[in-house]
């Protein structure tokens, strides 16, 4: 069993930014296992429906809620979808059940497997429409159609992976650097999250350490500016998943110590947008960049906030607050972000006194110090962000 302090695993949790993605199997489908990898630093639980009956992912499903509760962590949930990997058909026939699944257990995210097209992505959110659901959609880059018009796909989705493994079929094996970092590159310009997948600590399904080129490998993501890892069969089928989470953790930490996190001052220009929302988040991370401030305070309805903060990738931790608990732990994918629930305030001056109260909570300040605050008014309107205040705690 892993020993925890319930204050230094949060404080832990704040001094990473990269978020690590564990996919769930036979390795670790009991409540104790769960239990320590969460408390090793997994912030997203993926379930991959290629394997094991809906049933079986149900009951995994309610384990990680359970425990997360116990541990009072935001953790967000990936339901992998092989689509038409598996099944042929139209879409209806190859994604309505595992949507409906994703629906009936409010999962938190939803990967599509070999896509080609945007009109995929399309088809898929369309029905997911039809049939009232509002998840967000991750779409997987593992095909090299999808490579070419990856820009295009990311424009449409709410996130992407980078699902190696089977890139590395589609494309030449010497091609999938830079693919990989193609792919992050386009997914931070939109501010969309990232996932880096596949074969990272591969040697940690049999070996309790890794090699010196899978933790270069896992090191190079991070500075790609990927905002999550993933391990899969390291942590599905492995003999030591939870050795594999804490070796991650560590290559992150040291691989974010040379992270530009003046990014926000030395954007290039052409990268800017004529939109006030992002030019106010942008805004905060230099502001808290100059003066040094301990925290960046996101007051988002919808998450929108947070996540154009996090684009800009600030040293500081964003601290999320949220009224909603699935935007609360969607939002445990995405860079740097760090999020919560709090109640609901009217007026501007008491969600200052929120923030406040956050950031002491949180550890990240204490009276007397410094930090930034960003919202939308009028307050609780989603996608409004166009408010940033210096505030003393």
């Amino acid at each position: 069993m892993v020993c925890y302090n319930q204050i230094t695993m949060n404080k832990d949790r704040l001094k990473r930014h990269v978020k690590i993605v564990c996919t769930l199997g036979p390795a670790s489908n009991t409540p104790e296992i769960i239990e320590n990898m969460l408390i090793s630093g997994m912030d997203v639980a993926r379930l991959n429906l290629s394997y094991g009956t809906l049933e079986e992912h149900r009951h995994t499903v309610a384990m990680v809620r359970s425990v997360s509760k116990k541990l009072d962590l935001a953790t967000a949930i990936l339901l992998d979808c092989p689509g038409r990997k598996r099944r042929t058909g139209d879409t209806k026939a190859v994604f309505a059940d595992h949507l409906q699944f994703a629906k009936d257990n409010q999962i938190d995210y939803i990967a599509l497997s070999f896509i080609t097209s945007t009109q995929q992505v399309e088809e898929v959110k369309a029905l997911a429409r039809e049939m009232n659901i509002n998840i967000p959609i991750i779409a997987k880059i593992e095909k090299g159609e999808a490579l070419a018009v990856s820009s295009s796909i990311i424009d449409i989705s709410d996130g992407v992976m980078v699902a190696r493994g089977d890139l590395g079929l589609q494309i030449s094996i010497e091609k999938v650097p830079l693919a990989q970092k193609k792919i992050i590159h386009e997914a931070n310009q939109r501010g969309k999250p990232v996932i880096t997948a596949t074969e990272m600590l591969e040697s940690m399904v049999k070996s309790p350490t890794p090699t010196r080129a899978e933790a270069t490998d896992v090191a190079n993501a991070v500075l790609d500016g990927t905002d999550a890892v993933m391990l899969s069969e390291e942590t599905s089928i492995g003999q030591y998943p939870i050795q594999a989470i804490q070796m991650m953790v560590k290559i992150i930490l040291e691989a974010e110590t040379v992270l530009p996190h003046d990014k926000a001052f030395n954007e290039p220009q052409d990268d800017f947008l004529s939109e006030v929302d992002d030019a106010t988040a942008r805004a905060s991370c230099q502001i808290a960049c100059q003066i040094q401030a301990k925290a960046i305070i996101a007051l988002t309805a919808g998450g929108t906030t947070a996540l154009r903060v996090a684009k800009h990738r600030p040293g500081q931790p964003i601290l999320a607050v949220t009224l909603n608990e699935t935007i609360m732990r969607q939002l445990n994918l995405v860079w740097g972000v760090y999020p919560l629930i709090k109640s609901s305030p009217t007026t501007l001056e008491a969600w200052l006194e929120v923030a406040s109260e956050t950031a002491r909570e949180a550890g990240t300040a204490q009276t007397g110090d410094v930090i930034v605050v960003t919202a939308g008014l009028p307050l609780g309107v989603p996608g409004s962000t166009n408010m940033v205040k210096v505030h003393r705690v």
